[in-house]
């Protein structure tokens, strides 16, 4: 992760640069998925993601990650408006988030 520091240096999102692009795709349950889709933007770079259940659509929500000029702020919203924002922080081991986290209780 040595590489995301230096990248960082010349453009300070180049740390998203791995998903920029692409999209990834996790189980969360038996036919329950959530899929991810990262894109850059004028402001920065953006992860829309949805929340199927046996292919229909539950809900679904964008990430906006920006530099204000000093670090990566983020800021998470969904069908349901604003959830939480932080900081992404750059560090040797990878990216850490910081900041207001919705909780996910196990069912």
């Amino acid at each position: 992760m040595l590489l995301a520091l230096l990248l960082a240096a010349q453009d300070p999102l180049a740390p998203l640069d791995y998903w920029t692009g692409h999209c990834w795709r996790t189980t969360l349950a038996p036919e329950v998925t959530d899929t991810h889709c990262f894109t850059r933007t004028d402001a920065g770079v953006r992860d829309h993601h949805e929340v199927t259940d046996k292919g229909e659509k539950v809900y679904q929500g964008d990430t906006d990650y920006r530099w204000d000029g000093t670090r990566i702020r983020f800021a998470y919203r969904n069908d349901s408006g604003p959830v939480s924002a932080g900081i992404l922080t750059v560090t040797p081991a990878g990216l850490t988030p910081d900041g207001a986290r919705p909780a996910r209780t196990p069912t």
